[in-house]
């Protein structure tokens, strides 16, 4: 009987665990990002706020961090509010607190509808809303009043957040590493890996460049150097679709294999389906080849 009785509350918990990241998923498009936004209120103060959101607890439940003003000349920019989004289960709702600086508590229930998220709160004796209304990705339109019926019967502030994001167009160029076997080790890169080597620029000495594919390259610099550990950990990692035909040709030339854990002549299934091996070029760099799709 203890046993079912574990069995069941085991699986209660579970359910009840994933009932609380579902419910959740709204708050992901705000996850990992750095929210902005500035603008004024109805009587004239200044509005700007700064807010990122994580997961935490097994994503069962969302952390709000804010920066704001935190005087009243709002000459002062800073943390100013911790908050916390729940699922309460007892009443089956999205629930939220908001602590700040000053020692207040804010907390309340959230709606949701569709990927808009809809804060419903009692301030100072009057129900207020925050309503974050999905643009894009990177934005939502944010407006502060009273909201009843899905109507606006008085706002208080509108604004927008827009997500601080970086793209750069950043591509991958190329990998360097120190050796001190250049002829070596290079010949490995070339005869066993099959990489095409491409002159140094400055056809300086003590270099040995290999093109992986477009004007993606390797590059091996020549230097006497001490030793250290070549961890697993630390690899370049290349794909190929035809990982069979690649291990006998290593079979061929006597280069060992291992899986991850380090088992010799054997492979890792990836939890996605991916294959991975490891081998050691001439210096002890480890190499990953695996069956990833570009």
């Amino acid at each position: 009987m203890k046993k079912i009785l574990s069995i069941s509350l085991l699986l209660a918990g579970f359910f009840n665990l994933e009932a609380q990241q579902s419910e959740l998923a709204v708050f992901e498009p705000l996850l990992g990002k750095t929210w902005k936004a500035e603008g004024s209120w109805g009587d004239g103060s200044k509005f700007k706020q700064e807010t990122v959101f994580t997961y935490s607890l097994d994503s069962t439940l969302v952390l709000a961090e804010s920066k704001g003003y935190t005087n009243q000349e709002q000459t002062t920019f800073g943390p100013r509010n911790h908050g916390i989004r729940k699922f309460d289960s007892e009443s089956n709702s999205l629930k939220f607190w908001e602590f700040d600086v000053f020692g207040g508590v804010t907390q309340g229930t959230i709606a949701t509808k569709g990927r808009d998220i809809i804060y419903t709160y009692d301030y100072g004796g009057s129900m207020v809303t925050d309503y974050w209304k999905y643009v894009d990705a990177n934005t939502y339109d944010f407006t502060v009043g009273s909201y009843e019926d899905g109507a606006w019967k008085q706002t208080y502030l509108q604004t927008q957040f827009k997500a601080n994001t970086f793209d750069f167009g950043f591509q991958y160029d190329h990998y360097s590493i120190v050796v001190t076997k250049l002829m070596e080790t290079g010949d490995f890169y070339r005869d066993i890996l099959g990489l095409t080597e491409i002159p140094h620029p400055d056809k300086a000495p003590g270099f040995r460049w290999f093109q992986i594919k477009g004007n993606t390259q390797i590059h091996l610099i020549k230097k006497e150097v001490a030793d250290f550990s070549k961890n697993k950990s630390m690899h370049l990692c290349l794909a190929t679709q035809d990982l069979e035909k690649f291990i006998e040709h290593l079979m061929a030339n006597d280069i060992d294999f291992y899986d991850w854990p380090g088992n010799k002549s054997s492979i890792t299934d990836r939890s996605d389906g991916v294959k991975q091996i490891y081998i050691q070029d001439p210096e002890g760099y480890w190499i990953e080849i695996n069956t990833a799709i570009h």
